[in-house]
């Protein structure tokens, strides 16, 4: 089997990761006289971060975020230091930071709209949320 032939039968399975650098990785591994299992576990990796990378675009996509270029890791949490914030009870491990201010706003929408927030200790009554 040639390496047209290779691409082809990759495209057929839906390893299009695998195709994209098969040509790249072999030159590699030629160079580096890699050991074939080496080989075959990179090739195995780059399709799974190319699959998780599609994932995420394509979830990022789905969302119809308002703003799409805006996302959490370059968000300004320092935006409005005067800012009077609530401390809820947090779940494990989320106490201070940005991530704390984030479920706390969180949570207010959620009580807002009658939705029960897991972890909270606040539960369902009929007619919806009451205190």
């Amino acid at each position: 089997m040639n390496l047209i032939e290779l691409n082809r039968s990759l495209q057929q399975l839906r390893l299009g990761g695998i195709t994209a650098v098969l040509e790249t990785r072999l030159l590699q591994a030629q160079a580096e006289n890699m050991a074939h299992i080496d080989l075959l576990s990179t090739l195995v990796s780059d399709e799974l971060e190319c699959r998780s990378k599609r994932l995420l675009e394509r979830r990022h996509k789905q969302a119809q975020f308002r703003d799409a270029d805006k996302r959490l890791d370059n968000f300004d949490f320092q935006f409005n230091p005067k800012m009077n914030r609530k401390r809820p009870s947090f779940p494990s491990g989320v106490t201070t930071g940005p991530m704390a201010t984030m479920f706390s706003w969180l949570m207010s929408r959620k009580l807002e709209q009658g939705f029960a927030v897991a972890g909270t200790g606040r539960c369902w009554r009929s007619g919806g949320l009451r205190s």
